[in-house]
């Protein structure tokens, strides 16, 4: 680790849609306690789209965000449909739908074994969006089962504000917690000329992979692919919380 920082004197950068921002930020407040200012810019935003060939009565539906689970519901009830989820919150969003969640699991390569393991399964529609991280769908049919994808949305790149810009000219603190290799990467490309020193707190190996850290600054990896492990991992960095 290159350094603690200090709470009181550093920006927590929340980049992340809105809603999803806002969200996390209380979080923040209750495990980890006020830092000195919060920004909320987003680096993308969930753009649905139009689709041609929903899911068929006789396919089971594999959601990995509850972006897809919102996106589909735009053009087709669930009915009691069942569903394959990554992610508790995308589970809760699934069910209040109206789908009957089978499952739920930490990560799209652990769904992605369940629904091989599971002989009953006989046709899944991976519902996702434009930008995602490997093919659930064909390694499903590589073990011989009928798979297809279901592109419902798009996460479609946002610049930063000029407020942002205005702090990464300083030599400043920010704590940057990232859920997502796409995330990173678009995180990369906006501060590429900082001064600042962001420190980031990626969900997984793969999404501290697409980041370029510098001299002081810290890169840690969530303990569990989830919410809880990023507020862990950004615990470690300052010296005491929530009291810091």
């Amino acid at each position: 680790m290159a350094g603690k920082v200090n709470l009181r004197d550093t920006t927590l950068l929340l980049t992340r849609p809105e809603p999803a921002s806002r969200r996390f930020s209380r979080q923040v407040e209750e495990v980890i306690g006020i830092f000195a200012k919060t920004l909320i810019a987003p680096l993308f935003e969930i753009v649905p789209l139009e689709i041609v060939s929903p899911p068929g009565l006789n396919e089971e539906i594999a959601f990995t965000s509850e972006n897809g689970v919102r996106a589909l519901s735009l053009h087709q009830e669930a009915g009691g449909r069942a569903a394959w989820c990554v992610g508790a919150r995308t589970a809760e969003r699934a069910q209040a739908e109206g789908y009957s969640v089978r499952t739920t699991k930490p990560t799209v390569k652990s769904l992605t074994e369940a629904l091989i393991e599971d002989p009953s399964v006989t046709a899944i529609v991976h519902v996702t969006g434009q930008h995602r991280r490997g093919d659930l769908a064909e390694t499903l049919r590589e073990a011989g089962r009928e798979a297809r994808t279901l592109i419902v949305y798009d996460q479609r790149a946002l610049p930063l504000r000029s407020e942002i810009h205005n702090i990464l000219k300083k030599q400043t603190d920010i704590v940057a917690p990232v859920f997502s290799p796409r995330s990173a990467d678009l995180l990369a490309g906006a501060v590429e000329h900082r001064k600042a020193r962001i420190h980031l707190v990626a969900i997984s190996d793969a999404t501290a992979m697409a980041w370029s850290s510098r001299p002081g600054e810290n890169v840690l990896i969530a303990p569990s692919p989830d919410a809880a492990g990023i507020l862990s991992a950004m615990g470690s960095l300052f010296d005491a919380y929530p009291s810091a």
